[in-house]
């Protein structure tokens, strides 16, 4: 990403916006100065594309910014941080619906010019609320779109097939996917959604149709447009963007300058933004006795980290459950997991907060970081540092809930701040390696902490360089390296519990001898507890597997952590894990 794009030439402002009950979540990018040349609503993707384009979004974001044009990113409602659940029905509508919001709350911004960029479905959805409720969109960019909702389920369908060996149609008409499952009935629903359908409203004054150059626009399409004013343009980068693991999507640096090129050509008059009150905290959910569950965004620290705390309106009581994605993730969790987790505890009487790490997701990106980084030894005290800030009394008195490598930096924030309990979700095989190296950085000798950040990207990238690393440290200086860190963490006062994937636990699958050592490893303590879950993939992409773990873990957090909680909820949810 470039230095200009990262200058303060631009300001991100959270937003809750939509209707009171069902309050749908974005970001406000603007120019500095307040005055603008237009407004821009960007629509995501759905399930796993979203994931993969979610920095792309964000760097046209700032880039239309630059060039004095305000922008709103946003989640359809039951999806990101939005309101609502993914499994609601009717989905069409509430997404569509979510389009005509956002476009109306830049309305309402004192914007007379707004256009719109819709990515995969997301240009779909802006196309078809465009002719369904003559949104009069100045200028329309359809980024790499879907024609149907029913070619975007097919397609979705032959790349699982090609993920996973065991994959297969689920009987139930459902379709599943990396993260996300489309129910019958959602999957019905979205087929209904079409570009190819001319009637209605034209979708804007003019259209860039932006696909990807290794695959041709179809001829239904084009005729289907043959009304509007069209540029038609073509980017080789798609493939690297959403064709690989999200962790590994590439910035699209090319094909975001050409549509922001396009977009300013004509530019709008200069408006002054009218300044809207943020709304402080949305009612995002209610318990069934009719608490309300709020959601208020926080800046902590001195690098304003991004995050989002989740609590009843009632007394709050507990710990505080911090949540931990993988460490280069965006903070609602795997299939918004993190999302659906802190809306369901909150209505037992928890707090949660979800956020984004240094460098990463909504949080403040630096000036010359990379566009995707594996380890930073910043997030080492980005986790304390939000607990800290949240409960100042009593940093101890909180719940780390980890996944991967967020496992790992959950068990260090443990260990610094002497924490009430840690849940590791598959904690990495290297997670020993991981803190001797993390003892590296706080030498104080500079050759020394130089080498502990390239040691931990060796191991993350491979595994069997930490496990077998660490090994040899155990047998070499037993007497400084005899205890493993979990155990460490339990000896400290931590309860600790751990989920586990039989083919996680060790970088030697295919070894039967040191795969059955590396099982030891986790399985063996007593001092803590260990469930493994059968068909639990390392990412939780798997619905199956996801839904074991995902039940252990709410029954585990519900039976010590959540007060007044019914017995029936906790033998009900340990039932759904069997």
């Amino acid at each position: 990403m470039t230095q200009s794009v990262l200058a303060t030439a631009f300001l991100e402002e959270p937003r809750w916006f939509g209707p009171a009950d069902r309050p749908l979540f974005g970001w406000l990018t603007t120019p500095t100065q307040g005055v603008v040349h237009g407004g821009v609503l960007l629509a995501p993707p759905i399930g796993r594309e979203a994931r993969a384009g979610r920095r792309a979004l964000r760097y046209l974001a700032t880039t239309l910014a630059t060039h004095g044009v305000a922008s709103l990113r946003f989640d359809y409602r039951g999806t990101g941080d939005s309101s609502g659940s993914f499994d609601e029905p009717a989905r069409a509508l509430a997404w569509t619906k979510s389009v005509v919001e956002a476009e109306r709350f830049l309305r309402d911004l004192g914007l007379q010019s707004v256009s719109a960029v819709g990515l995969r479905l997301g240009a779909t959805l802006v196309g078809v609320a465009a002719r369904e409720h003559d949104l009069a969109f100045a200028s329309m960019v359809l980024w790499d779109p879907c024609e149907s909702g029913r070619t975007y389920l097919r397609e979705l369908s032959a790349l699982e097939s090609l993920r996973r060996e065991d994959f297969a149609p689920n009987p139930d008409g459902s379709i599943e996917t990396s993260e996300f499952v489309f129910t019958l009935d959602t999957a019905e629903d979205l087929r209904s959604l079409s570009l190819l359908d001319s009637p209605g409203s034209r979708l804007a004054e003019r259209v860039m149709v932006m696909s990807r150059s290794e695959r041709p626009v179809s001829k239904k399409l084009r005729t289907s447009l043959q009304d509007e004013k069209v540029e038609w343009a073509t980017t080789p980068q798609q493939a690297s963007l959403l064709d690989v693991e999200p962790l590994s999507a590439q910035m699209p640096v090319q094909t975001i300058e050409r549509i922001v090129d396009w977009l300013v050509e004509t530019h709008a008059t200069p408006t002054t933004l009218t300044v809207l009150a943020p709304v402080a905290a949305a009612v995002v959910a209610r318990s069934p006795d009719g608490t309300e569950i709020t959601e208020r965004c926080v800046k902590i620290g001195t690098d304003q980290l991004f995050g989002i705390v989740c609590e009843p309106t009632s007394e709050v009581q507990g710990p505080l459950i911090v949540l931990i994605n993988v460490a280069n993730e965006d903070h609602t969790g795997p299939a918004r997991l993190w999302v659906e987790l802190s809306r369901r505890w909150a209505s037992y009487g928890l707090r949660s907060v979800r956020f984004d790490l240094s460098g990463l997701g909504d949080s403040p990106w630096h000036p010359g970081q990379p566009d995707r980084t594996l380890y930073n030894e910043q997030w080492l005290s980005d986790v304390p540092e939000v607990v800290r800030s949240l409960c100042p009394s009593d940093p101890s008195n909180v719940v780390f809930i980890g996944l991967c490598s967020g496992a790992y930096l959950a068990a260090e924030s443990a260990l610094t701040l002497d924490a009430h309990a840690v849940c590791a979700i598959n904690p990495p095989v290297g997670l020993d390696f991981l803190h001797l190296t993390a003892r590296l950085e706080r030498s104080r000798r500079a050759v020394v902490r130089s080498l502990a950040s390239p040691l931990k990207e060796l191991s993350i990238h491979l595994r069997w360089v930490a496990a077998a690393t660490w090994q040899v440290c155990r047998l070499l200086l037993p007497s400084r390296y005899r205890r493993d860190v979990l155990s460490s963490l339990v000896d400290n006062g931590t309860r600790l519990f751990v989920l586990a994937s039989e083919d996680d636990l060790s970088p030697y699958p295919r070894v039967p001898l040191l795969r059955s050592i590396d099982r030891r490893r986790i399985v063996s303590p007593r001092n803590y507890e260990v469930e493994m879950v059968p068909g639990l993939d390392h990412s939780m992409h798997t619905a199956v597997g996801r839904d074991r773990a995902v039940a252990l873990l709410d029954a585990y957090v519900l039976e010590h952590f959540a007060p007044d909680v019914g017995e029936g909820d906790v033998t009900q949810r340990t039932k759904e894990a069997s």
